[in-house]
């Protein structure tokens, strides 16, 4: 079974960003991944790397979750889906859309807004994969350059999904932007999101796991010290976190290369 802390007492909601990584171990690692996100109590996952063999996670779950956003309006997959608790919520609008700026169609966001059955209240979460440039793509750029820039844009473009969504749902309406951002906190792209909306980790007032890098090459691996390139961030005028976390324990590492990341929150 699974190691994950008891939801906080106080908190409203738990939030979740897990990567399941798209490789050829991915059909073992299925029953894996949902024992973990049936153990997880998260209210809302936003998932990355969900190839057409991580779909058949949506069936297996679909007693508890519900996905969103399939496909883009390109009609094309979408690598970066949400699943939220069908029991609970409600869904009131969702999608994706490609990033502008990107080596592979693997790369997106999308989006869900959210209304609790019991008192009407709504939240938005937005979910990413952060571009990168690999060798792969024979590029004359680099990633520390070039795959920098475009992760720039990226978070420009999951910022102007944020405003638009406030402009239609309302200005205080809680917003939590999950994903893989395929870089670390003192890079530009990073440090222009939290210009905006702080970091989980560092505005939690009960604990933050920090420390560690929450990917780890290798399903199984321990988690190197250093700092994540997973993370949650919040509009903090309407949220307020109380715990992130890290996952780290056994059975977290064996599921991806990625560990998942959650927090339990409070709605103002």
């Amino acid at each position: 079974m699974p190691f994950l802390t008891s939801r906080i007492a106080d908190a409203d909601v738990r939030i979740m960003s897990s990567n399941i990584l798209f490789d050829k171990t991915l059909a073992d690692r299925l029953s894996l991944i949902a024992d973990y996100y049936r153990a997880s109590d998260a209210d809302v996952i936003g998932m990355q790397e969900v190839n057409r063999v991580g779909t058949a996670l949506f069936d297996t779950l679909s007693d508890l979750y519900t996905p969103v956003a399939l496909r883009h309006t390109e009609d094309k997959h979408c690598y970066t889906p949400i699943l939220y608790r069908h029991d609970r919520f409600e869904l009131i609008e969702g999608g994706s859309e490609l990033y502008r700026m990107r080596g592979t169609d693997t790369k997106s966001m999308a989006w869900a807004v959210l209304a609790d059955k019991s008192n009407g209240k709504r939240i938005a979460v937005i979910n990413s994969h952060g571009s990168l440039i690999l060798k792969s793509y024979n590029l004359e750029a680099t990633d520390a350059v070039e795959g920098e820039m475009w992760r720039v844009d990226n978070v420009r473009q999951m910022l102007e999904k944020k405003d638009e969504l406030r402009e239609k749902y309302g200005a205080m309406l809680p917003v939590f932007v999950t994903g893989d951002f395929n870089t670390y906190e003192n890079r530009e792209s990073i440090q222009n999101m939290k210009k905006v909306l702080p970091d989980s980790a560092e505005v939690a007032t009960i604990s933050a796991t920090r420390g560690i890098n929450s990917f780890h090459r290798v399903p199984g691996q321990p988690c190197p010290v250093g700092t994540p390139i997973d993370f949650i961030f919040v509009t903090d005028d309407a949220v307020r976190v109380l715990v992130h976390h890290i996952a780290a324990d056994e059975t977290a590492l064996a599921i991806s290369d990625h560990c998942p990341v959650y927090v339990d929150a409070k709605l103002n």
